[in-house]
């Protein structure tokens, strides 16, 4: 007895059994259940996600022997038929192979017979774009006005090849990926009817490896189903697709997260003696960054992030020592790095890209560096700068009290002086030393901001943040929405009312709406 593949075995016979279309099922049950049902469709969209499962199930649903109904029986002759194939009016082409004139001239001399046994006649077209120009200006008087008893569906992996005047006489309708979860809850429910047992990891594998295609996933099953038996492992899946584990991802992230360089390089090359592709690794790296960066954007584990429990506690303890922004650079460095990975020296490209990385977590270091001498370098101005504002206010405070009081007015005067010394922050740092510390505030209360001013020098003078422009940030004081925003978290993180003033970077000032204002209060006395 023959073997059927898992996919084809559970290949959808109704709108129902389909996944992570609910839009199109909706649209064609609504059609077929209201008789509007259209003479061309055009199905666009990945491989794997549906399109000619449906252009079959729609062939059911218009010729089942109990009417024409939303959905399919699946018992009647008409229906069993055309889930084998052997129903003479479902008529199913492959264009890869059938994609010139002669082929088309000859489907448009069939198009004139009436149905043999069904209602309509269904040509399902797949791999539409890939007739030549010639045959689709055969094709285009058919689909403009063809007899009433025929439906044509084409289906296209490549929607941006069909030519404009074949999409408008089509009802076009564009398949999505199928998501992470949908896929998994697919797997899980062929993996219960099939009797087979599983580590939970392993469906993460899979599905990662699909990449949005339920009938590659379903492949990549049946696959690891001949090879482990009854029981699939971890060591099974990873033996038998050659994905990289996701522990090494980790390892490798942490090694640059760490400054471990040559731990990082040990781990690459005992990967790749494992028999692994770079390019596995390189892919499992790439997805594995992106994971971090969801998580650490979203400050939790988002919904479109598959991990399970055990691993997103780990990764949470690895995103404590690093800042989203890191892991921006590190993806988008990555990245950039797949043709070299492709590349005649694939090895060497991944130990240069991982040294790169390596690299780009040094900068933190040294920007920290610049901010820790910059606070110390302004340590003495601070103290003398406190002590200069704090003796006027005692002394005045003892000249206005009369002599009968004097003992209460030295005792006041030394509850100030002590007072003084025990505030912290506000009083015990100067405004002009915080200007730094103001800069790490704001990068974590607006990253829009701080993408705005973090490069540029500013300091704080009483109650004024004094920027620095050059000529590429010029246009921020312009822009009153931006510098309005700026003020408001400087007046909080301050703890009063804030002024912003703009200097070009030579030290010449450049005047802002408020030095405008406040100029005007003078002259006017308002």
């Amino acid at each position: 007895m023959s073997y059927t593949v898992i996919a084809r075995r559970w290949r959808p016979r109704k709108f129902e059994d389909v996944v992570g279309q609910p839009h199109i099922v909706t649209t064609l049950k609504n059609s077929v259940k209201s008789g509007r049902i259209a003479h061309a469709y055009l199905f666009s969209g990945p491989r794997g996600v549906g399109k000619t499962s449906i252009s079959r199930i729609l062939a059911k649903a218009v010729n089942c022997v109990e009417g024409v109904r939303e959905e399919p029986c699946n018992v009647c002759p008409t229906c069993t038929a055309i889930d084998s194939g052997g129903f003479v009016d479902v008529i199913e082409i492959d264009a890869a192979s059938n994609r010139g004139i002669d082929e088309i001239r000859e489907l448009r001399e069939t198009v004139r017979y009436l149905p043999m046994e069904g209602r309509y006649k269904v040509y399902i077209i797949d791999e539409a774009h890939m007739l030549t120009e010639p045959a689709f200006n055969a094709l285009l008087k058919t689909l403009e006005e063809p007899p009433g008893h025929n439906i044509f569906v084409l289906a296209t992996t490549e929607s941006q090849k069909i030519p404009y005047t074949i999409m408008s006489r089509c009802q076009r309708f564009d398949f999505r990926r199928i998501s992470e979860a949908h896929i998994v809850e697919q797997l899980k429910r062929i993996c219960q009817d099939e009797g087979i047992s599983y580590e939970e990891k392993v469906l993460n594998y899979v599905v990662r490896e699909a990449d949005g295609s339920l009938r590659d996933a379903e492949s990549i099953l049946d696959q690891v189903i001949s090879y482990s038996g009854m029981h699939i492992s971890e060591k099974d899946v990873i033996d038998v697709i050659g994905v990289v584990q996701r522990e090494v991802a980790y390892d490798m992230v942490r090694c640059i997260i760490e400054r471990d360089a040559k731990g990082g390089l040990e781990l690459i090359a005992r990967t790749l003696e494992q028999g692994h592709d770079v390019y596995q690794v390189y892919r499992g790296l790439v997805s594995f960054l992106r994971d971090l960066l969801m998580i650490k954007v979203w400050n939790d584990k988002p919904p479109f992030v598959f991990m399970d429990s055990e691993e997103y506690e780990r990764t949470k303890g690895l995103l404590k020592r690093v800042e989203y922004y890191e892991i921006q650079n590190m993806v988008h460095h990555i990245l950039q790095a797949e043709d070299l990975i492709r590349g005649v020296f694939p090895k060497i490209s991944l130990e240069i890209l991982f040294i790169n990385l390596y690299n780009l977590g040094q900068l933190r270091d040294v920007e920290r560096i610049l901010e820790s001498r910059t606070a110390q370098a302004r340590e003495p101005e601070r103290k003398t700068d406190v002590h200069e504002r704090r003796e006027p206010i005692a002394e005045k405070r003892h000249v206005e009290y009369p002599a009968a009081a004097e003992k209460t007015v030295q005792h006041q005067e030394y509850e100030t002086h002590e007072t003084i010394e025990k505030r912290s922050p506000v009083a015990e740092i100067p405004v002009q030393q915080e200007a730094g510390d103001f800069v790490s505030y704001l990068r974590a209360k607006s990253v829009r901001l701080f993408g705005f001013f973090g490069s540029l020098d500013m300091n704080a003078e009483d109650d004024t943040v004094v920027v620095s422009l050059d000529k590429r940030s010029d246009y921020l004081k312009e822009q009153t929405d931006i510098v309005n925003e700026f003020k408001n978290h400087a007046s909080d993180f301050f703890g009063k009312e804030m002024r912003v003033r703009f200097v070009a970077a030579s030290g010449e000032r450049t005047d802002t709406i408020d030095d405008y204002v406040k100029e005007a209060e003078r002259l006017f006395k308002i």
